[in-house]
């Protein structure tokens, strides 16, 4: 698809069509473009350039060969600043979980190896520092205590660098698994970092919440029994392929939370 082809087929009197919707999370909406593309529209509340940022994240993690839909055009719906992508027809990974539990080992694995995938590839240029969007959050955090904020950031500057890529909200949620095999989204949060930051993020958001004993509202309709043995897989496939020190994981844990 061409540029140009791509912006004449979003936009139809500059809105978009409720029949057209696919998909709705918790910042945007994603619609269908014929068959062979989407287009991802922020909500109002959402700040414009953050869709800018996903754009170029996802687009230099796309040219760096790992497996997530291209980013075909940038344009407008409804006045909103909205990402044309490729389409990827499919489930997603916790709709294949909620629907056939029993492949809840294989799928655990499957995520493993495609975050294994990134960890091992340098990070693009396009990336911001892991150290800096966490520093960035620890200074503008409302509901701290000044003396925890800056105990906060001496962790943080205490810990590992790095420089692989991570992903940042990697959860069953964000795989597609289509015809090609899966498709990671999402990319806003992409940073360069030490993999043990991204497995530590992925497991919180990846496992049940265990003050309430429920599954997380981003993987609702997964069993909760179904989510504590993918999560028990993920972190064995994981660890098992990392030197990770016990104080390392912690602080990483308490930080990103």
């Amino acid at each position: 698809m061409r540029r140009s082809d791509a912006r004449l087929m979003v936009v139809e009197g500059g809105t978009t069509r409720g029949e057209d919707l696919l998909s709705r999370g918790n910042t945007s909406d994603v619609y269908a473009i014929g068959v062979d593309a989407v287009v991802k529209v922020p909500r109002p509340d959402v700040p414009d350039h953050w869709i800018e940022i996903e754009a170029r994240h996802a687009s230099a993690v796309h040219e760096a060969g790992l497996p997530t839909p291209m980013v075909l055009d940038m344009c407008e719906v409804d006045g909103r600043p909205s990402i044309v992508f490729e389409r990827v027809d499919g489930p997603s990974m916790a709709e294949r979980l909620a629907a056939t539990p029993g492949d809840a080992e294989a799928l655990a694995r499957d995520m493993a190896a495609i975050q294994r995938e990134f960890h091992s590839a340098a990070s693009p240029p396009e990336l911001p520092h892991l150290r800096e969007r966490v520093g960035g959050k620890i200074a503008t955090a409302r509901v701290v205590d000044e003396s925890d904020r800056v105990e906060a950031r001496r962790v943080l500057d205490g810990l590992e660098s790095g420089g692989s890529i991570c992903h940042g909200d990697l959860h069953p949620g964000n795989i597609l698994l289509g015809s090609r095999g899966p498709m990671v989204i999402d990319w806003f949060d992409a940073a360069s970092g030490p993999p043990v930051a991204d497995v530590v993020r992925t497991s919180l958001i990846s496992r049940p919440m265990r003050s309430i004993s429920s599954t997380p509202p981003h993987l609702s309709g997964i069993a909760l029994d179904v989510l504590e043995h993918f999560h028990r897989i993920y972190i064995g496939c994981m660890l098992d392929g990392l030197d990770l020190s016990e104080s390392a994981v912690l602080a990483w844990d308490c930080l990103l939370y």
